[in-house]
């Protein structure tokens, strides 16, 4: 990678005596797309100087801000800051950037470090900013000494990009009051500074994934809380086929079938923790299920197992099966990650957006059969030596399954 000196830029802002690059405010065109707020709703910005650009959606600010390699980010600003695909998009982005920059000399990069929001919980208009590269632990940071002008004291919210954390100044200059360094989506920018944010530093963090926090709860490292919020939601996993029989006999007949049926649950980090990754084993599932309880007052389980009999009627000459629809229940929170000395620079971590969708313990769900004749290659297989009434694996074996639960799960950091 090039060499880089700190990059700093000074912005005109109202009231303000510092010396100040001249920086044209550009509304680009208006948008018909979904979505569409009114022009100059989400802006960019390069640290090292150049115009703000403004747009009506935030997917045509952050096209722009990516120099085109991200043209899909979410309409909605908060579902893209909620988005794990949308952050490692960005970040994918910044090193392609800083790739093109290497093997072109005159090539200049656009990474995006940061986007910051005038209204809490990533709401409100924003202002993305980019610069030459990702945040590196071996180069210095970025830093803007007076934020443009209708963002001064009025940014509450914000998100760090492509490794760097940041930390928000009262006063240009990156002086008066200060937050801590702090990385991932905050939803506020606290500290004493929300709506009194001047200038800004970001600088190079690690910041560890939510298996490796869950792996910490799990071994005792750190303490894991769970705390929900929001309401329980009710949904049906899908009929699925838990018993099968074949009527082989030119008469209707009755056939008792007994069955067991499992059903396991979903969470918005499955994919990342891996198949191997049980967490209805795991400490963290515990919480979960303790707050659960807690909170709303009934059981959670992340896998039910159920045993039942059946009177299925088959008629003649066909194969007839056994259905069951499990119910299910979805709710969500937050995991707060404690640790009694800092680990990735801080004692707290969250866990935020984390989702899990489980089986409704002791219900049945919905429970019906149906039937259908047999094809010619059934009854070979089925009606051999005289056979009445075969029963056979079902054709779905396998522990039924939930529709996957959306990846909004996303660490942040908390207190140093």
């Amino acid at each position: 990678m090039k060499s880089r000196s700190k990059k700093t830029v000074i912005f005109a802002a109202a009231g303000t005596s510092v010396l100040a690059l001249t920086v044209p405010i550009t509304a680009l065109a208006t948008s018909t797309e979904p979505g569409s707020e009114a022009p100059g709703s989400h802006c960019t910005v390069d640290i090292s100087g150049g115009p703000v650009q403004c747009f009506p959606t935030y997917r045509a600010a952050i096209a722009a801000a990516t120099d085109g390699r991200v043209k899909d980010a979410p309409l909605d600003v908060r579902k893209a800051v909620a988005n794990p695909a949308f952050r490692k998009k960005i970040d994918v982005a910044g090193t392609a950037a800083e790739l093109r920059a290497d093997e072109e000399s005159d090539e200049e990069s656009s990474v995006v470090i940061g986007t910051e929001y005038l209204d809490a919980n990533h709401a409100g208009k924003s202002m993305s900013f980019t610069a030459e590269s990702k945040c590196t632990p071996d180069e210095p940071g970025f830093q803007v000494d007076q934020v443009p002008a209708e963002f001064n004291d009025a940014i509450s919210s914000y998100q760090t990009f492509n490794d760097c954390q940041a930390r928000h100044f009262a006063d240009p200059g990156l002086k008066g009051d200060s937050t801590s360094w702090q990385i991932g989506g905050q939803l506020s920018v606290g500290d004493g500074v929300d709506n009194r944010t001047s200038s800004i530093q970001w600088s190079y963090a690690e910041a560890p994934t939510a298996a490796q926090l869950f792996a910490d709860c799990d071994e005792k490292i750190a303490t894991c809380k769970f705390e929900h919020k929001g309401d329980v939601t009710y949904s049906y996993g899908g009929a699925h086929e838990v018993a099968r029989a074949y009527n082989c006999t030119s008469i209707e007949q009755v056939k008792k079938m007994t069955w067991t049926d499992a059903t396991g649950g979903k969470n918005s980090l499955s994919v990342e923790l891996g198949a191997s990754y049980k967490i209805g084993n795991a400490l963290v599932g515990g919480e979960y299920s303790l707050s659960f309880k807690t909170t709303y007052g009934h059981e959670w389980t992340w896998e039910s197992r159920v045993s039942d009999e059946t009177d299925l009627t088959v008629p003649a000459g066909e194969v007839g099966w056994v259905n069951r629809n499990t119910k299910m229940q979805t709710a969500g929170g937050e995991y707060t990650v404690t640790y009694k000395d800092r680990k990735w620079g801080h004692y707290i971590w969250y866990v935020r957006d984390f989702v899990a969708t489980g089986p409704v313990p002791h219900e049945m769900g919905v429970v019906d059969w149906v039937s259908r004749p047999m094809t010619a290659a059934e009854k070979a297989d089925h009606c051999k030596d005289g056979a009445a009434v075969v029963t056979a694996t079902p054709k779905k074996a396998k522990a039924a399954s939930t529709k996957s639960v959306p990846s909004t799960a996303h660490v942040l950091s908390g207190p140093r």
